[in-house]
């Protein structure tokens, strides 16, 4: 290696491997040199080169003492003084929830899009009204994400938006790691409870024809208006799936009318399919896709989720 902005000039005096690294640029150069020399006479030998680059020199994320104990109190995130010097999130910022906060997140309506938010404290959602928030990337590294808990599910409407284009910023998370946005990393601990359904899956207990506005499933099911579900497919076409709203449910006949016509046909009858089958129940699984606690992404270039 060479000094910074030096080189040989004599093309006799470079040798295999030597490079320069121009550090006063504004964007950092590295300039490497392959001709060949010292190498083998014979014509079919084989060089390897390998270019690695390393984004950070120790450490990509900085140091946090996770030694601290969780404060007593709670902090509120609609609270301005709960934020300490650099004040409340905004729009496009990095968000730290430092390692001794117990941070509520209490905001009416859509929140700003957050850059980062970073947990090394605590954070929970509040319980009382329906919550939207926003961040391109979350990254629980010490600390815990907590929606509901398993004895007290949250009840109200939640809903975590990631966003981001295909070609945005990633985060280094480590040397040999990053990732780009729509993403929650975990290294601390996540834990999400939605309110409990009677209905995520049952069968279709009569064949549901193509055209159909009405199918048939089992009784006793929990469904509402305005539920989401999907007929999975019953044929060798792995996409002839159907997905629907709930206009009604019947809990008594267990039939349900959609928000519209049905595109495929899907097999089912009342009995299981298992004595004929090996134990296979072959008839049409209907899914329940409605939850009051979602995570999705943003459905832009056509990258969604």
């Amino acid at each position: 290696m060479l000094e910074n902005d030096t080189i040989a000039t004599d093309s006799n005096d470079w040798a295999n491997g030597q490079h320069v690294i121009y550090n006063e640029t504004e964007i950092r150069e590295t300039h490497i040199i392959l001709n060949g020399k010292d190498r083998p006479a014979n014509p079919y030998h084989e060089d390897n080169f390998k270019l690695t680059g390393h984004r950070c020199i120790g450490g990509c994320v900085e140091e946090v003492d996770f030694g601290v104990e969780l404060e007593d109190g709670f902090r509120y995130w609609s609270n301005d003084d709960d934020w300490g010097e650099d004040g409340p999130p905004v729009e496009g910022g990095d968000v730290h929830i430092e390692p001794a906060w117990n941070m509520i997140y209490d905001l009416d309506g859509e929140s700003p899009v957050y850059q980062l938010v970073r947990v090394n404290g605590r954070l929970t959602f509040a319980t009382d009204k329906d919550l939207s928030f926003n961040a391109k990337h979350i990254f629980v590294r010490g600390g815990e994400l907590i929606l509901g808990t398993e004895e007290e599910p949250l009840t109200n409407q939640v809903t975590i938006t990631l966003h981001g284009e295909k070609n945005a910023e990633t985060i280094v998370y480590d040397n040999a790691v990053e990732a780009g946005n729509k993403l929650i990393a975990v290294t601390g601990k996540f834990k999400a409870y939605g309110a409990p359904r009677t209905g995520k899956f049952t069968r279709l207990v009569e064949p549901a024809l193509k055209g159909d506005t009405t199918f048939t499933v089992e009784t006793g099911l929990d469904w509402v208006e305005g539920d989401r579900l999907a007929l999975l497919p019953t044929s060798y076409q792995w996409d002839a799936w159907d997905e629907i709203f709930v206009v009604s449910y019947d809990s008594d006949t267990g039939i349900v009318e959609a928000d519209h016509a049905l595109e495929y046909y899907h097999f089912g009858q009342a009995e299981s399919t298992g004595d004929l089958y090996n134990g296979l129940d072959i008839r049409g699984e209907v899914i329940l896709l409605t939850r009051n606690v979602k995570i999705q992404g943003e459905d832009i270039e056509s990258w969604g989720g």
